[in-house]
């Protein structure tokens, strides 16, 4: 029983702590690829699919065009409007973008329509909701000049201006994955980009299944191409965090089964053979991030046994799950936390979705339709 025990307490912190150490060490002692000039600009669309995003469109769209003005080739700025019932459609035209008023069919089908449109070589994909920087374009651009180099994943960061619920957790965990793919991009290449904001060669884009994340597939169609994803620290976007807890959890449960569903159809870059190094890193990142999630019921019974043994190290184990779900539970119940409090409750919430979303998906869950997330929810 205590070998289990000890298997189920050390495959967590080999995937969230320990696979993520020996990445970001080993690419620390690898020096850096140099940075190679543009041999000329590429013409670039930027795409945002949106549905009923009104209250956020002007802003968005407002910091995009600043972004644009810092980068001297050819860009169009694309919007498809996935059937929006607000005032989307006519406040992008307003701002000057070219405007697609599409019927309402999800964000896939959007994309879908919205790609083989798009006028520039290189398409940026962001949401309707990050706010740009100044040096968004030319840092995400940029990479485009190694041939190798089929996507750019840019960095997400989460704003302060307005700290939601859980802004502190968001903040950790965006600086967190940011480390992560910065290493990554030093050794074999991203696993995959961030829907906040990337970029990936307009003809390796692909059609986009209805019930996958489109960021993950987009940006795997590069690897599955044979290029490579990389990472680019200064191409920023800036986000609110979601404020409620019902809203995170509902969020992390839909991602974790369309993030599943995308891997499945992506099982082949699992494949070290046909991917390298990549492969393993996929599993790591991807794979073993959402079930490792599922060791912690049986760890808290067991560890519970091995206690009433008198077996003091794991009734400090058994002492500290309790402890992390009542303070999971607390926040449930609407009880303001602080501090250190607030962090496990969203580190908690976050574990709770991915297990929840895993099997969901083993149960043959499946969601195909394109819901965005309120910040004011």
């Amino acid at each position: 029983m205590q070998l289990t025990a000890w298997i189920l307490l050390l495959l967590p912190f080999a995937v969230f702590l320990g696979y993520p150490a020996l990445v970001i060490g080993v690419a620390a002692l690898r020096p850096r690829r140099a940075a190679r000039p543009l041999a000329a600009l590429p013409s670039a669309t930027i795409l945002i699919c949106a549905h009923n995003e009104a209250g956020m469109i002007a802003e968005k769209l407002a910091s995009v065009r600043a972004a644009i003005a810092a980068w001297p080739g050819q860009i169009e700025l694309l919007v498809a409007d996935d059937g929006s019932a607000d005032d989307t459609a006519m406040l992008a035209e307003q701002a000057g973008a070219r405007v697609l008023r599409l019927p309402r069919g999800g964000k896939a089908a959007a994309l879908n329509q919205a790609i083989p449109q798009a006028l520039g070589d290189i398409l940026v994909m962001t949401d309707a909701d990050p706010l740009f920087d100044a040096e968004t374009l030319p840092a995400l651009l940029a990479p485009f000049a190694d041939p190798r180099i089929g996507a750019v994943a840019g960095r997400v960061e989460t704003l302060t201006t307005r700290p939601g619920r859980f802004a502190a957790a968001d903040r950790w965990f965006r600086q967190y994955e940011s480390a992560l793919r910065s290493a990554e991009d030093a050794l074999f290449g991203c696993v995959s980009a961030d829907g906040g904001v990337y970029a990936i060669r307009r003809a390796l884009a692909p059609q986009v299944p209805t019930d996958v994340t489109d960021d993950f597939f987009i940006s795997t169609a590069a690897v599955a191409a044979r290029y490579r994803i990389a990472f680019a620290d200064k191409a920023r976007v800036w986000e609110h965090s979601i404020p409620g807890g019902r809203q995170q959890f509902r969020r992390r449960i839909r991602i974790t089964v369309r993030g599943l569903t995308a891997l499945w159809r992506r099982r082949a870059l699992m494949n070290p053979l046909r991917t390298g190094w990549y492969a393993p890193a996929l599993l790591f990142h991807k794979v073993a991030r959402r079930l490792a999630p599922l060791t912690l019921l049986p760890l808290w019974a067991i560890s519970g046994l091995l206690a009433l043994r008198s077996d003091m190290f794991w009734a400090l184990v058994c002492a500290g799950i309790t402890a992390a779900v009542l303070i999971a539970l607390a926040g449930a119940a609407g009880l303001r936390l602080r501090g250190p409090l607030k962090l496990v409750h969203g580190v908690m919430l976050h574990l709770a979705g991915l297990a929840l979303g895993t099997l969901f998906f083993a149960a043959g869950r499946r969601y195909a339709q394109w819901t965005p997330q309120r910040q004011g929810a």
